[in-house]
């Protein structure tokens, strides 16, 4: 079986040609003059005939002129896929995928992916926002990379890192009589409100926590359209802490008691499997972002 031919000695012979002197092969690949000299006798026993002309400062044969442009194709190759692989395994380059729950979506998203584009600016990013259950999915079928979502029951498959508690409030405009009183209101407040339902009350139904929930009268799934229906007087809304609007909305956010419902909200990953250095950077990001998130809107840390 032949030898393969040493990547090194592809340089040297290139050099050599290219400058016609083993000299400057030697100074270029920081070898010795004989070293080079001995590299190019292995190349020419493997290929079977001589590549420079006997007692002359390396001039090529005409197999050498013949080859040269098939070496230096093969070692560009070479240097293309050792750079690439080093940039995947630096976390420089490499699709990244995420899902998010809705909740998270529109304020908490948008931040994360400008500190990891910042931070990768050659990475390939796809987001996409997706109930919790859905992302759980995604995640166990490799759909996804990286999860961020509601803690659902548990597969052998799925890495699931808690990070903050979130319970739940109302949202509803400021000058709302709930929002006049002091401190949380039991659900059966909401008994006499019109409620606008959102993707987080698949969380919450059948908990018996009132008709409203279970059938709002209507449903509003992105969270600048919910909110926007809030501040006009459509009616009000339920949301976690991590989904509670801004201070400069207009909107209070009352939290919610007797009973007090809470959800645990975490990052996924596939269990056991070994992530590109790209969707590690991803994970670890995730998971420190969103515990500022967390402190930051006043849910509790897990």
């Amino acid at each position: 079986m032949t030898a393969p031919l040493k990547i090194q000695h592809l340089r040297q012979f290139l050099l050599a040609a290219d400058h016609g002197s083993f000299r400057l092969a030697a100074e270029g690949t920081h070898r010795s003059q004989a070293a080079v000299s001995a590299a190019m006798q292995d190349l020419e026993q493997q290929l079977g005939a001589p590549l420079f002309e006997a007692g002359k400062r390396a001039q090529l044969t005409p197999l050498g002129q013949a080859v040269a442009p098939l070496l230096r194709e093969l070692l560009a190759t070479h240097d293309r896929v050792l750079d690439a692989a080093r940039q995947l395994g630096m976390g420089h380059t490499g699709p990244v995928s995420l899902a998010v729950m809705p909740s998270l979506a529109d304020e908490w998203l948008p931040r994360l992916l400008e500190r990891y584009a910042r931070s990768h600016p050659d990475i390939r990013i796809r987001a996409v926002d997706e109930s919790s259950q859905d992302v759980h999915r995604l995640v166990l079928n490799g759909e996804v990379q990286v999860g961020v979502a509601g803690q659902v029951p548990r597969t052998a498959e799925v890495a699931f890192t808690p990070v903050a508690r979130d319970a739940f409030g109302l949202v509803c405009r400021k000058g709302h009589p709930l929002a006049r009183r002091r401190g949380p209101v039991p659900w059966s407040s909401l008994a006499s409100e019109r409620l606008i339902g959102n993707a987080t009350f698949d969380t919450l139904r059948n908990r018996q926590l009132g008709s409203g929930i279970d059938d709002p009268a209507m449903v509003v799934s992105n969270r600048a359209s919910l909110l926007a229906s809030v501040v006009s007087g459509l009616g009000v809304t339920v949301l976690p802490v991590l989904a509670r609007p801004a201070a400069d909305s207009g909107l209070a956010f009352v939290p919610l008691c007797e009973p007090t419902v809470e959800r645990i909200v975490g990052v996924l990953t596939r269990k056991e499997e070994t992530l590109l250095p790209s969707v590690a950077a991803m994970h670890a990001l995730a998971l420190r972002s969103l515990t500022q998130f967390t402190r930051r809107k006043g849910a509790d840390l897990v």
